[in-house]
């Protein structure tokens, strides 16, 4: 074969080559175009709907929390700081002998002088204010420790607050998410269906700041709201229920 005959066979070889690449180029750029559709006023991946799924759980609170004010007024501060020692000294004793833990209980003393309050005192003197935070998990107990606190003629709250311990707390929350997150792809179905689009990914999940947990208030909850029956120094516990919210946010893609 000659040089010229060698060389006319490359130049025909790359010239159909160059025409093999050339319509695969132009194949891949039609289906860009038919995938993509820059023509359209909107891309379908820019088009989204924002809902939000809202759970509500209800269940007893299985902690009991207690917090007895002691007031102490006295002209001479050193005897009215006695007199509160010597109350939260007895408290706490009997409270051990009731069978709560040293980790259950906890005590804060304040001292408010003459001249903070309005109209002024005429007498010098000096409020000693005793709080005691009693912690517990046990209904039984808590109900004995209350039987008790009767007897103490506290201030302010005498019924405990009933909440959830944590771990009980841990268990709704995922119970409420679960919930929520349902309720958030229900109303994005339901908005598809009357709306005549379709739901796809899910572009942004937003979780709720927090857990909203709201007690239920009980019968006697402050000190004089309600009297202990006749012949009895026992004032029933009833928690009753109380509620856990959640709310989480989802935005989804639509097409």
């Amino acid at each position: 074969m000659s040089e010229n005959e060698g060389s006319s066979n490359n130049v025909a070889h790359l010239r159909v080559d160059f025409r093999i690449i050339s319509a695969l180029l132009l194949a891949a750029i039609v289906v860009m175009f038919v995938i993509w559709k820059p023509w359209s006023e909107q891309s379908t991946n820019d088009r989204t709907i924002q809902v939000t799924g809202e759970a509500t759980i209800k269940a007893e609170p299985d902690e009991f929390v207690f917090y007895p004010t002691y007031s102490f007024k006295n002209v001479d501060a050193k005897i009215g700081l006695t007199e509160l020692t010597k109350k939260s000294d007895e408290i706490v004793a009997k409270l051990k002998a009731l069978g709560v833990g040293d980790n259950a209980i906890k005590t804060n003393a304040a001292d408010y002088a003459t001249g903070m309050y309005y109209p002024e005192r005429t007498i010098e003197e000096t409020t000693y204010s005793l709080q005691i935070t009693i912690t517990l998990g046990d209904k039984n107990l808590s109900q004995k420790v209350q039987d008790y606190l009767l007897t103490t003629t506290p201030e302010g709250s005498i019924s405990p607050q009933p909440k959830f311990s944590e771990p009980k707390k841990k268990t709704l929350e995922a119970q409420a998410r679960d919930e929520a997150t349902k309720s958030a792809r229900a109303k994005a179905d339901q908005s598809a269906r009357n709306l005549g689009f379709k739901v796809g990914k899910v572009k942004s999940v937003a979780d709720s700041a927090g857990f909203g947990v709201y007690p239920m208030m009980m019968d006697a909850v402050r000190g004089g709201a309600a009297e202990p029956e006749s012949g009895s120094n026992t004032l029933t516990i009833q928690p009753g229920q109380n509620e856990l919210s959640y709310s989480v946010t989802v935005v989804y893609y639509v097409h």
